[in-house]
This record gives structure tokens, sequence and C-alpha cells, in this order.
């Protein structure tokens, strides 16, 4: 499966559950260039946003360079495939009732100085094995709200991090996996 088909699974899943749940598509508070699929304002201030296909090439010879080391392919495709607005999700693993939020990929993103910024360190990933990459600054665990979403550079697996308390619980084998297993809900 392919990064698009991907985001298209979840973001057909989200779809369902927002009109399931709210009688709509997912919306936001009207704002100029904020992904939407209509200029129309509902009486409450809120428009229906859709996802957007990314169209630009875009190279990260430079930053690779910089950083010393090639971004995963994966990263590479979830950066360059869709404009997205946060995207907010459940899952269970193991037991666990897991709520991964990942952080929105808005137009005009600067992918160079995203890399810089979400390239984790101790402050936001406990483990010095790999390089980090954290893709939503919220993760819920059953009831715990501390923990991060990270991608690791170097396996492509994507985990669930408490820094504070040390634990990792593994999401996915990939961010294509991740997409697919999520259960997209709407709320904002």
């Amino acid at each position: 499966m392919s990064m698009k088909e991907a985001f298209d699974t979840f973001f057909e899943e989200m779809d369902r559950n927002s009109m399931k749940a709210l009688g709509t598509l997912p919306t936001i508070p009207c704002k100029k260039g904020a992904l939407i699929l209509s200029e129309t304002c509902d009486k409450y201030g809120y428009s229906v946003w859709r996802p957007q296909l990314q169209t630009e090439p875009v190279s990260f010879n430079d930053i690779e360079k910089e950083l010393g080391f090639e971004i995963h392919i994966q990263l590479k495709e979830y950066l360059t495939t869709y404009w997205f607005r946060t995207l907010f999700s459940r899952m269970e693993i193991d037991g666990h009732l897991i709520f991964p939020t990942l952080d929105g990929i808005l137009p005009g993103t600067d992918f160079n100085e995203w890399l810089r910024c979400m390239k984790s360190d101790g402050q936001t990933h406990y483990l010095k094995d790999h390089v980090y990459f954290l893709l939503g600054t919220y993760c819920k665990v059953d009831r715990v709200d501390g923990y991060l979403v990270e991608f690791n550079n170097d396996t492509g697996e994507v985990t669930a991090v408490d820094v504070g308390a040390h634990i990792s619980i593994k999401l996915a084998d990939s961010i294509e996996d991740l997409l697919k297993t999520m259960k997209g809900q709407w709320k904002e």
C-alpha cells in the first residue's frame, strides 16, 4: 500500500466517524488558508475541511547533508503526500486504549525547518539508540496523556513514548501501517 492509499484509508474512516457522530464532514473554524472545502461558513463560523494532495516536488538533499544522515523514505512520503490538519484517532493495542494525535502538515511548511525542529533529543525521547522524529505532540494511552508519537528514522517504527516514565509502546511497523490502523475521529 502506498502512503497516499494509507492516508485515503484514514481520511475515509475519519469522514465516516464524523458523519456518524456529528452528521457532517470534519469542520474547522473558518479562517483564510485553512484547507477548507468551501468558503461558506455555517452559522457557527465553521467550514468543512479536506486534505489536499501536494503537487510540488520536494528535495531533502540539503537537510540530509546538514543532519548527516538520510531521512527514511516513509517520513519523506508522509511529509509530502497531503496537506492536512491535526489528525485525531483511537486504536487498541495489546489491551491499551490509545488516542494518537498527529500534528498537521499545512501549506507553507518548510520541511527543512520541520525536520530540524521535530528531530528528537533527550528532552523528547529517552532512548538514544536511534534517530527519532516527533509526529505528534499529544498521545493518550489508557488514562495517561503524557505520551508523544515518535517515528524511528532507522527502523520506520512508530511508538507512543512517555519520556518521563521511560515507556515506549509500539503503535505500528510503519507510518502507512499506523494510518491504516488508526480509527479516525473528529474533534477541534
